[in-house]
């Protein structure tokens, strides 16, 4: 099946930027900054061409990038350098983060790049990545579609490959004219399930305006 590299690979930089409007951006930076402080030592997790990362750190926000697609991150130091900035962009695997323990003091994880993780085992894992690298006290925000309603499976046509349903649906379709990479539909019900099999105890589920539309919002502490 096509992973996110792939997928974003093929939509390209200027694709992916195609599809947001600056206004929804200026607003969802407007409702990060209520939650970010700019003494944290900030990872903007799958960050792409830096839509986030670089008007934070414009702003003064301490922020770092990492996606697992070369061809986003090497446009996001393009911009960066443009705009003067000294910000550290990585490529890697949020499953497998290249980070000192207690490294960040806060993670930002935007636009539905959670959900592309659409097996279970790698959603754990990248959670307990994600909780190795924060030091403690420190925060996790991660931000995702609002899904009402779910089905219980789909079949990969092409390899014919059955995925279960646990409570999820997952999508595959096309978008921007690109054939998508699966992706997890999460609701409220399936991201406890998440908190608990990942034992954390501080944890916040909710729903909100985030950009001008309603989003499943999950925000959780190291302890």
């Amino acid at each position: 099946m096509k992973t996110s590299k792939q997928f974003y690979t093929e939509l390209t930089p200027e694709g992916l930027a195609n599809r947001k409007e600056k206004e929804h951006t200026s607003q969802e930076i407007k409702y990060l900054k209520r939650i970010l402080n700019k003494k944290y030592k900030i990872l903007d997790l799958a960050c792409g061409y830096g839509r986030f990362t670089i008007p934070l750190a414009k702003q003064g926000y301490k922020i770092e990038g990492i996606d697992i697609t070369p061809s986003l991150i090497k446009k996001a130091k393009e911009l960066s350098n443009k705009s003067n900035l000294k910000i550290m962009f990585r490529v890697g695997d949020m499953r497998r983060l290249p980070y000192q323990k207690e490294n960040f003091d806060s993670i930002i994880c935007m636009w539905s790049a959670f959900n592309e993780l659409y097996k279970e085992k790698d959603q754990e894992s990248a959670i307990k990545e994600m909780l190795r690298i924060l030091s403690y006290n420190g925060f996790v925000f991660i931000e995702m579609p609002y899904t009402k309603k779910v089905s219980s499976y789909v079949r990969d046509v092409k390899r014919r490959i059955e995925l279960r349903k646990i409570g999820n649906r997952i999508n595959v379709g096309k978008i921007s004219g690109v054939e998508s990479m699966p992706s997890y539909a999460h609701n409220k019900t399936t991201l406890l399930n998440l908190m608990k099999k990942t034992k954390i105890k501080k944890f916040k589920i909710y729903l909100d305006n985030f950009g001008g539309r309603k989003r499943l919002l999950l925000r959780f502490w190291k302890t």
